[in-house]
């Protein structure tokens, strides 16, 4: 069962509409992006040239001049009318057949004329459906037939599977199904459902139904929504981020359906993704979203893998479940805070269990507040020896003038060591740093050095991560 009150309390991990909108649509997006998104003709022409499966077009027509004379008797018994500009599946019909006196049929068994069509497609190009009520255009294409898979989830009509890609990465999906309350369409705005999916095996996880209401069956059955499996998984995700790559959305929604015959096909790109995702996976985009910000993504393949590896849930929380321990990657985004707590500072960590202890950047813990303690420090150690012919004369040089006591008396300063490094023997300090990693806060023990020169300015050792599991594949 969803917990939305657990959700909207850690709102630290909802994205908010003007986040969404003002840092990773605008900062993401480019005009040409969004412009191709938001013309289904002109999106589905850009992914066939990359060979990316779309639903098959019957026809275009983009004015009232053209619909007078368009001839609605060769049609297929079978199709669809939708605005190509349209927003939030709005003026959308699907029809299933005909019956002996010329009527079309729609999922919920009504009926429309000759007259009804040329009334949809007259509102259509009026821009009734359309961003802005703009103008628009009729598009016409083939009724995708849902999978087998699906056919005791969904009444009537055709589910719907949307993958947000962020950077090139799958970070969250979630499956809408048609309801009798909805007509057979797939839009929560209407009473369809919507179920997570656990991005690592592609199952269903939490659903609702509506825009918000937490539901386990589908209505009037005993048939659970969680443990769905999604045909076609690993290919909707490839060709979600192939998607994103072709026409440039660096944040974005791949809408899919899924046809019995052909597999998956992409009926719709979206640069302004809703927000109810979050509710149906019961959990928030926006934690994903900073996990997967700056990591390099060099192919379609690797995008893929680090969506499963850093979003998928299942797996890991067996692995969870059975150790008592959290699962982290080699790299990860470490919250650093400060003395006073009125300051915290993200920075990329190297995991290194190869390391003793944990160590951050001189730079860094002056801004964390440890500069009180560096001064004291440097005052004590800038005329200690670096010519040692050993450590273990290095050694007996601090014991001999109590050098571990006297930096000590600082209370910041909580250990000392002696380091040989190529520019000789020095002595480093240990402060108490306030850490949060994967949404788990502790206190460790870090030492402090110049790592100005160095790539990561700060490593996690053994002895910080007893609370941890590292998966080696999960590299930023």
């Amino acid at each position: 069962m969803i917990n939305l009150s657990l959700l909207f309390k850690n709102r630290k991990e909802v994205l908010g509409r003007n986040e969404r909108a003002l840092i990773y649509i605008r900062q993401n997006n480019k005009r040409r992006s969004v412009k191709i998104a938001d013309d289904k003709t002109l999106s589905k022409k850009i992914l066939q040239q990359h060979n990316i499966p779309v639903p098959e077009k019957i026809a275009v027509i983009k004015s009232k001049e053209a619909l007078d004379t368009f001839d609605f008797e060769k049609l297929p018994l079978s199709f669809v009318i939708k605005p190509v500009k349209g927003v939030r599946g709005s003026g959308v019909d699907i029809f299933y057949n005909r019956d002996k006196n010329g009527k079309w049929i729609r999922a919920d068994k009504t009926k429309a004329s000759l007259d009804d069509i040329k009334g949809l497609c007259i509102d259509i190009i009026d821009g009734k459906y359309s961003l802005f009520n703009q103008p628009d255009v009729v598009l016409i294409e083939e009724r995708v037939k849902a999978h087998k898979d699906f056919k005791y989830y969904t009444y009537k009509g055709t589910p719907d599977v949307r993958v947000v890609v962020y950077n090139k990465i799958p970070i969250m999906s979630y499956i809408r199904l048609p309801t009798k309350e909805s007509n057979g369409k797939a839009n929560l705005d209407q009473g369809a459902m919507a179920a997570g999916i656990d991005m690592a095996v592609g199952k269903t996880t939490n659903a609702i139904i509506g825009k918000a209401t937490p539901i386990e069956y589908v209505p009037e059955t005993k048939l659970r929504l969680s443990g769905v499996k999604i045909p076609y998984w690993d290919s909707i995700l490839k060709y979600a981020v192939e998607a994103s790559i072709a026409t440039g959305l660096g944040f974005g929604a791949i809408d899919f359906l899924i046809d019995r015959e052909k597999g998956p096909l992409i009926v719709e790109l979206n640069a302004r993704p809703g927000l109810s995702i979050q509710l149906a996976n019961d959990d928030g985009i926006r934690w994903r979203l900073k996990k997967a910000r700056g990591l390099k993504v060099k192919t379609v393949e690797q995008g893929v893998r680090l969506g499963k590896d850093l979003f998928g849930g299942e797996i890991e929380e067996e692995i969870e479940t059975i150790y008592g321990k959290r699962m982290i990657g080699t790299i990860e985004s470490a919250t650093l805070y400060s003395l006073d707590n009125k300051y915290s500072e993200v920075v990329k960590a190297k995991i290194d269990t190869g390391a003793d202890s944990t160590s951050i950047d001189i730079g860094l813990a002056e801004r964390l507040g440890f500069k009180d303690a560096l001064d004291y420090a440097r005052i004590i150690t800038e005329n200690i020896p670096k010519s040692f012919n050993s450590m273990e004369e290095a050694r007996k040089y601090s014991e001999e003038h109590n050098l571990n006591a006297e930096l000590e008396k600082n209370e910041q300063i909580v250990g000392t060591s002696i380091i040989a490094s190529a520019s000789g023997i020095n002595y480093r300090i240990s402060v108490k740093l306030q850490l949060e990693l994967d949404g788990y806060k502790f206190e460790t023990k870090a030492t402090i050095f110049d790592r100005s020169n160095l790539e990561y300015k700060m490593i996690i050792g053994r002895k910080s991560l007893s609370k941890f599991l590292i998966d080696p594949s999960k590299k930023g």
